[in-house]
């Protein structure tokens, strides 16, 4: 992968529808016709009758052929899944439920999943019913180590399903799988930007066994959007919780107290010196990435600087006996803005007139732009001593997924074990 993908941070630290109905128009018969001759007079009166049943025939007709074409139209309409993820808010008249009843709802919108080739099992993972008709989410890392990857799915009731990879992101560490069915429990999400500290919260899963039925564990919100460096340098925002994700727990839910799903479970800090530190993907990136991948079969939108760097805060500076904050530029890439004006050493200290006092202020700005858009830096140039400003403009961060089509020569590329920070 290439050192470019991101901004690199070489601190190595872990941290209802509803179904429309026809109207149709109300008939008074009191108004469609009034018998005003005599009955006496026999040829009014059967031209009269004539007029009635004619008058009602076409009616007849005309609501028949109405109906017809309502209930064809309705048959030929496609409702077909499009991507798209409504993030519902937290219900304001509602109790939490407990535990229990929690596990009722969101049971059935969990699935466990096999990854496996020709040359066996590599693993068991858990994923989250996106759509009635089979998509699903898990994570990217599950099958990083199987070349040619395939999936069985097991749902809730004891069922199997073979289903294909759609797409990947290594980055936010999601997947989409498709199964080829309809009738499955899609599960309803829920906004994680309204997660609070200390927020009760529950994690379903598949651990050890994709077959067997999801388990339960509870816990709290520990921390909410704290940065996590992964496998491939990148640093997302995570939900940091201390409800237990267990092996094979990758993909699955963390659900609120209202049985909304706010994060896709994915990785644990093991080792002697943590304890129940566990991490999910929130559902705010959940929503903009999954709806790309079923899209484009890749995220588009993403957007970086081109350059890898280590942070300078404060106490770096001071050590340093420096009082310049910022990004260190260690590397810069070709198609960057910056490159060929600036190089390694000069540190970047303001970004749209905001001090960079560490990373993330860098990091949230981007992540909150698109590729093309620009944004205004300070640099400290090194050799002179000076600052000078530049416009750059952001380019597109490549999105690139763990899966490995083709079998691989070498056995050595299989693994049965997925290791940390992503893995199970």
């Amino acid at each position: 992968m290439s050192d470019f993908n991101e901004f690199n941070n070489n601190d190595n630290t872990t941290e209802s529808y509803q179904q429309p109905q026809p109207d149709f128009e109300s008939i008074d018969e009191e108004t469609v016709i009034e018998l005003t001759e005599p009955i006496n007079n026999t040829n009014n009166n059967i031209k009269g009758v004539k007029t009635f049943i004619i008058f009602v025939l076409c009616a007849i007709i005309l609501c028949a052929v109405s109906v017809s074409a309502y209930f064809v139209g309705k048959n030929n309409t496609t409702t077909s899944f499009n991507g798209a993820l409504n993030l519902e808010s937290k219900p304001s008249n509602s109790t939490a439920n407990s535990s229990q009843e929690i596990y009722e709802i969101v049971n059935k919108s969990v699935v466990g999943i096999v990854v496996y080739n020709e040359k066996g099992i590599s693993g068991y993972a858990s994923g989250v019913v996106y759509s009635e008709d089979g998509y699903i989410i898990t994570n990217d890392h599950i099958y990083e180590n199987v070349s040619n990857a395939k999936f069985k799915i097991y749902t809730f009731d004891g069922n199997s399903l073979n289903a294909e990879f759609v797409a990947g992101d290594t980055r936010s560490d999601l997947a989409v799988l498709k199964a080829d069915t309809t009738g499955l429990f899609p599960a309803t999400f829920g906004n994680s930007d309204e997660l609070n500290f200390g927020e009760e919260v529950v994690a379903v899963g598949r651990p050890n066994d994709a077959t067997a039925s999801s388990s339960i564990t509870g816990g709290i919100i520990s921390f909410i959007n704290r940065r996590v460096s992964n496998s491939t340098s990148y640093t997302s925002k995570l939900i940091q919780t201390d409800s237990a994700i267990n092996p094979g727990s990758s993909g699955g839910a963390l659900v609120n107290m209202y049985g909304q799903v706010v994060g896709i479970t994915s990785s644990k800090l093991v080792g002697e010196a943590y304890d129940s530190v566990g991490y999910a993907i929130p559902t705010t990136t959940v929503k903009y990435v999954v709806e790309e991948l079923i899209a484009n079969k890749k995220v588009t939108t993403r957007a970086k600087l081109g350059i890898t760097y280590t942070e300078i805060n404060e106490v770096t500076a001071e050590i340093n006996n420096s009082t310049v904050t910022g990004l260190l530029i260690a590397d810069i890439s070709p198609e960057s803005s910056l490159n060929g004006k600036f190089t390694a050493g000069d540190i970047i200290t303001e970004i749209d007139g905001v001090k960079i006092t560490k990373g993330d202020i860098v990091l949230d700005k981007i992540e909150s732009l698109k590729p093309g858009n620009k944004i205004t830096l300070t640099i400290y140039v090194e050799k002179s001593g000076t600052y000078k400003s530049i416009e750059a403009e952001l380019l597109l961060a490549e999105s690139e997924s763990s899966y490995k089509g083709e079998i691989q020569n070498n056995e050595n590329n299989y693994n049965d074990t997925f290791d940390f920070p992503y893995g199970y």
